[in-house]
């Protein structure tokens, strides 16, 4: 690790990536510091061959940009984007106050780009596993959550729960509602702990699955069962179908002869 002035231009800025959180009045504290007393503390990169990734200090950087300056000061880190993508998200995370948000696609990235499980993120920066296995459940639910959490309408605990959800729609509905009833970790915990309840008893309640009966086709005349593509509709009156009825009935045909002639008709 070296500190050394590096040119703004080189500079990367991760699109995933957490940002401590700045209010109105400390932007303005820290704009009239960098101002009268230059700025105090480096910005910290990783140096992945000819380039800089930001780590941490993208405030400050931008301040730098405004002011029209084309180096600043920075502490270089070598390593890789996994290494930036961690570094950053442990040394915001420690600053204080930081995006539910931008957690959550910090270690989706984690977990979707690197590779790396619960166990190996814990290693790598501290949090909790449980923390961080939240996070995750978060990370793979409707975008419907994260817009929540961007907007800081729900907190991580309700956001969770939501998540836990087996499908889209359902979280969407409960983030709708989420948008008017303030709920607690508490009441998002209860309601999808009912909702999963129910869809279990339901469906352990529906009836079995059992195949319809195969249906039988029988020879109005002979009342013999025929395959029903040899059946055939017959236009006649009931006056000429007993007639019909009763030539077949003194014919003597049996299921054989009832086939074969019915066959002929097919064939004709």
């Amino acid at each position: 690790m070296n500190t050394q002035r590096i040119e703004i231009a080189k500079i990367e800025v991760p699109e995933v990536r957490v940002t401590a959180v700045y209010d109105t009045e400390l932007q303005a504290l820290l704009k009239s510091t960098m101002q009268t007393m230059g700025m105090m503390q480096p910005v910290v990169v990783v140096k992945s061959g000819e380039r800089y990734i930001l780590v941490d200090g993208v405030h400050r950087l931008q301040e730098k940009v405004t002011a029209g300056e084309k180096e600043i000061d920075a502490v270089i880190l070598e390593g890789d984007d996994k290494k930036a993508l961690l570094a950053n998200l442990v040394l915001n995370r420690t600053r204080g106050k930081t995006k539910a948000s931008e957690m959550v696609r910090v270690i989706g990235s984690a977990w979707s780009d690197f590779k790396m499980d619960s166990d190996a993120i814990r290693d790598e920066t501290g949090l909790t596993r449980e923390y961080i296995e939240k996070l995750l459940v978060i990370a793979r639910a409707s975008p419907a959550i994260m817009e929540l959490l961007d907007q800081e309408v729900i907190g991580v605990g309700v956001a969770y729960h939501i998540a836990r959800l087996p499908t889209q729609i359902q979280q969407e509905k409960l983030c709708a509602q989420a948008r008017i009833y303030a709920y607690t970790v508490e009441d998002a915990k209860k309601l999808v702990d009912d909702i999963l309840k129910y869809m279990e008893e339901m469906k352990t309640n529906l009836p079995s699955a059992t195949p319809p009966p195969v249906a039988k086709f029988v020879c109005e005349a002979c009342q013999h069962e025929v395959p029903p593509r040899y059946l055939r509709p017959i236009l006649i009156c009931p006056d000429c179908f007993g007639k019909v009825w009763q030539l077949i009935k003194e014919s003597g045909l049996g299921t054989t002869e009832a086939v074969k002639s019915t066959e002929g008709t097919a064939g004709g």
